[in-house]
C-alpha cells in the first residue's frame, strides 16, 4: 500500500510541476517533486536508489520538456549530499531541517539551471533563487502533512 501512495505522490508532484500558471507562478513554485525525493530520504529506514532517483528525474525532465537528464542528475546529486549528512539530519526537527532543505533544494535548482544554461534554453534570473527558499519554508508543514498521511495510512493497516 506504502509504494502505491508514493507512487501517487510523485504523480501528483509531477502534475504541480507541469501545471502552466505563467512566469509569476513559474518563478515562485518550490520543485514538489525534489520535495518528495527529500522527504522519502530522510523518513524511509532504508536508503532510496540512485537508479529510482534518476529514472524520477528523467521522467520529470520528459515531463517539463526539460533538457533530458537536468532534472536526473540534480536528483541523484542532492540525494547524495543529502546522504552525505543524513544522520545529523534525521536528527533534527523538521523546523530545524530548514536551512539544510534550503541548501539542498538551492543546489538542485543550481543544477538544473547550469544543464539548462549549457543547453542555451535559459538564462540566469534572480527569482530562480526564490522556488528554493518557498520550499524550505513549506517544508515543516509538507513533512507534517505526509508524516499524517503516513501515520494514518499505517493505522488502517493494523
Amino acid at each position: 500500500m506504502i509504494a502505491v501512495v508514493v507512487v501517487l505522490g510523485f504523480f501528483f508532484a509531477l502534475v504541480a510541476e507541469a501545471i502552466p500558471c505563467g512566469p509569476f507562478y513559474a518563478s515562485l513554485h518550490p520543485d514538489f517533486v525534489a520535495l518528495l525525493l527529500l522527504y522519502w530520504a530522510i523518513s524511509s529506514a532504508s536508503e532510496l536508489s540512485f537508479t529510482v532517483v534518476w529514472l524520477i528525474g528523467l521522467l520529470q525532465d520528459m515531463v517539463l520538456g526539460d533538457v533530458l537528464g537536468a532534472q536526473a542528475i540534480a536528483g541523484v546529486v542532492m540525494i547524495y549530499l543529502l546522504y552525505t549528512g543524513i544522520a545529523r539530519v534525521r536528527s533534527l526537527a523538521s523546523w530545524e531541517q530548514l536551512f539544510f532543505i534550503f541548501m539542498l533544494l538551492l543546489a538542485h535548482r543550481l543544477l538544473v539551471w547550469s544543464w539548462q544554461a549549457w543547453a542555451g534554453t535559459i538564462t540566469w534570473h534572480f527569482s530562480l533563487l526564490l522556488g528554493p527558499l518557498i520550499g524550505a519554508l513549506l517544508w515543516p508543514l509538507f513533512t507534517l502533512t505526509l508524516d499524517y498521511l503516513r501515520h494514518a495510512l499505517r493505522l488502517n493497516h493494523t
